[in-house]
């Protein structure tokens, strides 16, 4: 005979199950995007800098896990450069240096995406 304390047990069991599993699915989602804006952007930014191109220094650096898992997405070696190439500049000597953006259309184009899958990882438990 199954009580109800047993069957609240077994089902608060079975959604906690649920949700880690969910959990590793959101976590890996985001990962895949991360390293597909890194991919977009090596593609996209200036490729100025000689033997160590600037658009070679972005790289995904995870922080945190499960649901408080964030990435940052960063150019490691030439950071200082990267709002200068993606707003445009002035130049020392007076010339206008147009914006060349990057980093903004790659997560216009990707993130969209990663939402919906998101969404319906969480809404069916499959992308």
């Amino acid at each position: 005979m199954v009580t109800l304390d047993d069957l609240g047990a077994a089902i608060s069991s079975m959604v906690d199950d649920y949700a880690q599993e969910i959990i590793v699915k959101l976590e890996k989602r985001l990962d895949e995007t991360a390293q597909e804006i890194v991919k977009y952007i090596k593609t996209h930014a200036p490729r100025s800098g000689g033997s160590k191109p600037f658009a070679d220094s972005f790289i995904a650096e995870p922080q945190g896990s499960g649901i408080n898992k964030t990435i940052f997405i960063f150019s490691n070696k030439k950071g200082k450069l990267t709002h200068l190439l993606e707003f445009g500049f002035t130049h020392r000597s007076g010339k206008y240096v147009g914006p060349r953006p990057f980093m903004r259309p790659a997560y216009d184009l990707l993130t969209p995406k990663m939402l919906e899958d998101i969404k319906r990882i969480i809404e069916k438990g499959d992308v």
